[in-house]
């Protein structure tokens, strides 16, 4: 992850938790992103909808390369798509397809 990190630097011209000139792009370090199978991963704030309506984009099994890609493509005004950017990845769920997590989870008894 420290390559990916680097490329993102380099690319952008800026340090660890600098914003880009344009004010579009930052750097930081997240600790735990809870998808440690997915690794390296970047993920990406978009605001595009304003502070109320934003979301978290998990770019997973990236490599420098891609992350530049991903970051050019968001500069055009661009949607990359998130989740995997490694096509065999897909090929590594449970054979079969998925058996658990198929719909929405109900919620607590106690919000009922």
């Amino acid at each position: 992850s420290q390559g990916i990190e680097e490329a993102l630097l380099k690319h952008l011209g800026v340090k660890r938790n600098e914003v880009t000139q344009d004010g579009f792009f930052s750097v930081g370090e997240m600790e735990c992103m809870g998808c440690c199978v997915n690794a390296p991963m970047i993920t990406v704030a978009d605001y595009s909808n304003g502070s109320e309506g934003y979301t978290y984009n998990y770019f997973e099994d990236v490599t420098p390369e891609k992350v530049i890609e991903i970051v050019e493509k968001l500069r055009k005004g661009e949607k990359p798509p998130h989740g995997t950017q490694n096509p065999q990845q897909i090929r590594n769920g449970p054979e079969g397809g998925n058996t658990t997590l198929l719909g929405e989870p109900k919620p607590p008894p106690c919000r009922d």
